[in-house]
């Protein structure tokens, strides 16, 4: 008896930009989610031999192991196997490539047999490995499809221009702040904690053309947000635009609504805004734009989340009072509100949730499908140009239509 898996993705990028974002070992612990070290410990024409570690499981443990890798970019087929192979007799990879009308179709396939007394035997692994590969090729569908976008971005020189974002290590903060990074800004993001995100966007910053500083501070609270305007004044002197990103969300029953979820509702996306608006106003130059991130259920309403549907129409209230009260200055205030978006954050839930979430949310959309941060960052990056100078107090819908 032997194990036996095909699993198949549509990745909608150029073929040579997928063989490359994929073929890239030394990348897979960004592009992969499981994978915390890949080493390439020799290399021979287009056969690689490295090791992969995975991140350690609940009891602390490293799992790792040696394979072998040939890439064929002339038929765009990968040949692998595990040298060291661990519980399996032998375990077999084999990928291929092929150009379709919807992009490039991207097919695992993995034939194995496992070890007597291995913890799981043939049946066991082809389930696990098939509902594994669903959520990284998912993940690796977003990311890829994402830096291919980056790559034909509208509105994609802003050399120069000074942008400060709230949030930026995460979700749709971090497709904003890496775009206008790819684009050319100066970029200045902010964090609550460091964490395995923070280290990773600096790492990414540090390779794009724009300078990308990160700082410590929450921009919920006044003195993070004096902290932000002091540092962007510090490094810049003064700003194009601000990005009011940050917020929090817990989801809640009105009947079950303490006034202290309300109130941690209300700082956190409303008066953080306004907070981080007021301290940063005497530095946004003529011509500055500042744009804040709404939600569309605000217009569509939430069960469960009443407060926060609440506190994100206040912000198109705010948006469209400042629009006028700023326009004398030649400041453009802006609201852009997503619909659901693909972030990491579903990345984080059990395989199954993940898939059903995603499943249900597409229903919702016209375009039968979740949003990306790239999508969201493109309308950013066009309101920040000077090709969007007379739009100012506006709703904009990011939602696929919902």
């Amino acid at each position: 008896m032997a194990g036996h898996t095909s699993n198949s993705i549509v990745i909608d990028a150029p073929m040579d930009f997928v063989w490359e974002q994929t073929n890239d070992v030394t990348s897979w612990p960004d592009l992969f989610s499981e994978y915390s070290l890949a080493e390439i410990l020799e290399q021979d024409g287009p056969t690689v031999t490295f090791r992969l570690a995975l991140h350690p499981d609940d009891n602390g443990t490293v799992w790792s192991w040696v394979s072998q890798r040939t890439t064929d970019a002339a038929t765009r087929t990968v040949r692998a196997h595990r040298v060291e192979t661990g519980p399996f007799e032998y375990m077999n990879i084999h990928w291929e490539y092929t150009q379709t009308d919807r992009g490039v179709r991207m097919q695992w396939t993995q034939d194995f047999h496992m070890k007597d007394g291995a913890p799981l035997d043939d049946d066991g692994m082809t389930d696990r490995i098939n509902r594994n590969t669903v959520v990284q090729m998912n993940i690796i569908k977003r990311k890829v499809e994402t830096a291919a976008s980056a790559l034909r971005t509208p509105y994609a020189d802003l050399t120069g221009k000074r942008i400060l974002v709230t949030g930026g290590t995460r979700g749709i903060g971090r497709g904003i702040v890496l775009a206008a990074a790819r684009a050319g800004a100066d970029v200045l993001t902010c964090y609550r904690q460091d964490n395995d995100h923070v280290t990773t966007l600096g790492k990414e910053l540090a390779a794009l053309p724009g300078t990308g500083h990160l700082v410590r501070a929450d921009a919920s609270d006044a003195a993070g947000a004096r902290l932000l305007a002091d540092r962007a004044r510090n490094l810049f002197g003064s700003l194009d635009a601000v990005v009011n990103n940050a917020g929090d969300f817990t989801p809640a029953p009105y009947t079950d609504l303490t006034d202290a979820a309300w109130a941690a509702a209300v700082q956190s996306n409303l008066t953080g805004t306004h907070q981080v608006t007021q301290a940063t106003l005497p530095l946004l130059a003529a011509g500055a734009s500042i744009i804040n991130l709404g939600s569309t259920v605000a217009r569509i309403g939430m069960a469960g989340g009443a407060h926060y549907t609440a506190v994100k129409q206040a912000l198109v209230g705010l948006t469209r009072s400042l629009a006028r009260e700023l326009g004398p200055r030649n400041i453009r205030v802006n609201t852009i509100s997503p619909g659901r978006i693909d972030t990491e954050a579903l990345d984080a839930l059990p395989p199954e949730a993940a898939a059903q979430q995603r499943a249900i949310f597409s229903k919702f959309a016209a375009a039968g499908r979740l949003g990306t941060p790239q999508e969201i960052a493109h309308v950013v990056l066009f309101l920040i140009s000077d090709q969007a100078s007379y739009i100012t107090g506006q709703n904009i819908h990011v939602d696929g239509c919902v």
